[in-house]
């Protein structure tokens, strides 16, 4: 009777958290759409625009650092529960102002939650979790966040077509507030490392990025996948970022051409991540991510090589289908494979570079897109993600590998990493 009970609660949790994920993702792209639109209504500007990009980066460059120390410290659960209320505030009362300094104040303090957000939703969700029955979960959650790609635009889209951006923005902060009070309904699970006192905030920071780093040191394969799946992630977003010039220039399609691409990227991604919540617990990790690696990025390669609609369709969807696969593999690893006392600190060490690093491949991308064509530029960045992705498929097929990325073999990590 007591597993019984278990189990419904557990099944009542991971309902609860599905949901909340799923309308707060809604949220997140109609925020894209919404807050775009509105700052060129205000400003006209094009660089006033460019710089929403800027700014919420700028706040996870600045905090980055040290957002991890924070996160692993404190519970959980409360931390996103003020998030989320915290976001909902802020994007509430954008639509209020027109100063754009006060505009760009309120993202940047939106950059900042974004970011502790990302560094306490992961541990909490893998607490709250059983090991199990992760893989699902993250099918799941991911076949809810594609979706969410193509539902919230969606939404913006009616609304902004009747010129309510305001509307759009207070829908998308209700959609926070959500979000939040779902969180209230889900269990809080104490703080895994003490507060400390009598030691400067500066100390703490250091000795967690020494702890880092000397995780990751320890944890070689981990290291190597972590840094190969953060590069491929860096060159898809400056391929993304030429996005809609590669559709005009190269493949020569109108304004409905591009957003019927779009949506076959988004249905391919959904597809899969729908295909994965059915069969994920029949397929090992070392699978997920070797094959939902190379295979993505084939079909980026695909999609960058294409001439005509139909080729630019064939490698989304074949970029939707594996990429999924490969993202709930590499979470579930992770998951696995650091502790969740210390995945925020080693956060710490990854996140920052892979902001600088996307920043500078996003501006070089775009000088290298004006003087050798997007093309070129979209060949330059698949080419790399092919061979990063067979470099993981390889290292995560090695026989002596195969046990340390599957379920089985790394749950020890868990509790020895942390040690």
């Amino acid at each position: 009777m007591a597993e019984r009970n278990d189990g419904t609660k557990l099944r009542l949790w991971t309902a609860i958290l599905v949901f909340g994920v799923g309308v707060s993702s809604i949220g997140d792209f109609i925020y894209l759409v919404a807050l775009n639109l509105f700052v060129w209504n205000e400003t006209h500007s094009a660089a006033a625009v460019a710089g929403l990009w800027v700014v919420s980066r700028i706040a996870a460059l600045l905090v980055g650092p040290w957002a991890g120390s924070v996160t692993d410290r404190l519970p959980h659960r409360k931390q996103l529960i003020g998030l989320e209320i915290t976001r909902a505030v802020l994007i509430g009362i954008l639509p209020l102002l027109s100063d754009i300094s006060l505009i760009y104040l309120i993202l940047f303090l939106l950059g900042i939650c974004s970011t502790f957000f990302g560094n306490a939703f992961l541990p909490y969700q893998t607490t709250l979790i059983p090991k199990e029955h992760r893989k699902r979960v993250n099918s799941i959650i991911s076949t809810l966040k594609y979706g969410a790609f193509l539902i919230g635009p969606a939404i913006a889209g009616v609304f902004l077509a009747h010129g309510e951006t305001a509307v759009a923005l207070w829908l998308d902060a209700v959609s926070f507030l959500v979000s939040g009070i779902t969180l209230f309904l889900l269990p809080n699970f104490p703080a895994l490392e003490a507060k400390s006192s009598g030691k400067r905030a500066w100390l703490f920071v250091q000795e967690d990025w020494r702890e880092a780093l000397g995780f990751l040191r320890n944890h070689a394969l981990f290291t190597s996948l972590f840094s190969l799946n953060a590069g491929t992630m860096i060159l898809a977003l400056t391929a993304d970022s030429q996005e809609v010039v590669f559709a005009q220039d190269a493949l020569g399609l109108g304004e409905f051409g591009y957003g019927m691409m779009v949506v076959a990227a988004g249905v391919g991604a959904v597809s899969g991540s729908f295909i994965l919540a059915w069969v994920a617990k029949y397929l090992k990790n070392e699978v997920l991510i070797g094959a939902g690696q190379f295979f993505s990025a084939i079909g980026y390669l695909i999609y960058a090589l294409s001439h005509n609609f139909w080729w630019a369709v064939a490698g989304l969807v074949v970029l939707g289908l594996f990429g999924s696969a490969a993202n709930v593999g590499f979470t579930t690893y992770v998951q696995h494979t650091v502790p969740v006392s210390r995945m925020g600190r080693i956060n710490n060490v990854f996140g920052p570079l892979q902001q600088i690093f996307s920043i500078i491949f996003i501006l070089c991308g775009g000088f290298a897109a004006t003087a050798y064509g997007v093309r070129s530029l979209m060949i330059a960045m698949t080419l790399p993600m092919c061979s990063m992705g067979l470099i993981m498929a390889i290292l995560v097929f090695v026989p002596q590998n195969r046990l340390k990325v599957s379920e089985a073999g790394v749950s020890h990590t868990k509790e020895s990493g942390s040690s």
